[in-house]
């Protein structure tokens, strides 16, 4: 059974992708605006990442959220451009590709200005430089938030693997909200509602209580009561997602985790605690198979 379900996950990892749409896609508008454009592609990597220069200021909808990526969870920062208006992309980004649709190199100089880009469909993955964000987007969290906003994106970059795979990357260095933060917080009844799977971690520890933790074998922030866990309905979640049942298992005991733990008393997210636990004190439900 393990070694198909290995067989599985390996197909998968030929698929991955960022998420095709926003999670409150409803906040997208189709009176977006371009205040400032002086992106221009310079130069292309042999992996296909086309790279650019300059900056873009427009608006969309900057989003806070867990994604996934060849079965392990990321936080992920996104920023998806209104309904009219551009970031540039190509599904297939190749340097052999792109001479055929127009780019030029000249010894180790490109010139792109032959190549009409397409439009990006989804989410561009923004690093934050210099910006100081609104709560819940400025930390990972259970749930998803976002907010309708205009930002300012420099470094901006992208491949592309037709059906294979593909990423759109850049830094946010300026933002200004356009309305209110729409959040939505995660329940233990519906944590995998999102665009990833959590796994839910048991008890396994002789003492009465398990340490949570800042980071690995860092501070001690809370403790995960026994009792709490097995009669009263603590839920404690693993961030690190569906690669560790199958790929990392044999080692799940020595191994740090990063988890959302929720209490008897916390119903979702919202005051779930975020941290670390070591996996000599607690085992995956059903044993990871």
């Amino acid at each position: 059974m393990k070694k198909i379900i290995l067989f599985l996950l390996s197909i998968n990892l030929l698929w991955a992708f960022p998420p095709t749409e926003a999670y409150f896609s409803e906040l997208l508008s189709d009176n977006g605006k371009v205040t400032k454009n002086t992106l221009k592609a310079y130069n292309v990597e042999s992996g296909g990442m086309v790279y650019f220069d300059g900056e873009i200021t427009l608006t969309g909808v900057l989003e806070r959220a867990d994604n996934e990526d060849m079965g392990d969870n990321y936080t992920a920062l996104r920023f998806y451009p209104d309904n009219n208006v551009n970031l540039p992309f190509l599904y297939a980004s190749s340097e052999m590709y792109l001479e055929n649709q127009g780019a030029s190199k000249y010894g180790d100089s490109w010139d792109f200005s032959g190549v009409e880009f397409d439009r990006l469909e989804f989410g561009v993955l923004l690093k934050n430089i210099e910006v100081k964000l609104p709560e819940p987007l400025n930390k990972r969290f259970l749930g998803v938030a976002a907010v309708r906003a205009e930002v300012t994106i420099r470094n901006y970059r992208f491949y592309g693997e037709g059906e294979a795979s593909r990423e759109a990357y850049g830094d946010i260095v300026g933002f200004k909200a356009l309305g209110d933060v729409e959040t939505e917080y995660f329940s233990k009844d519906n944590y995998n509602d999102g665009n990833v799977y959590y796994n839910e971690l048991q008890y396994n520890s002789k003492d009465d209580y398990v340490n949570i933790r800042d980071k690995a074998n860092g501070k001690i922030i809370g403790k995960i009561l026994k009792n709490d866990m097995i009669n009263n309905g603590g839920v404690l979640l693993s961030i690190n997602g569906a690669g560790i049942d199958y790929m990392n298992y044999e080692n799940f005991e020595k191994n740090w985790y990063e988890v959302f733990y929720l209490p008897p008393v916390v119903g979702n997210g919202k005051n779930a605690i975020h941290g670390f636990v070591h996996g000599s004190q607690v085992k995956l439900e059903n044993g990871g198979y």
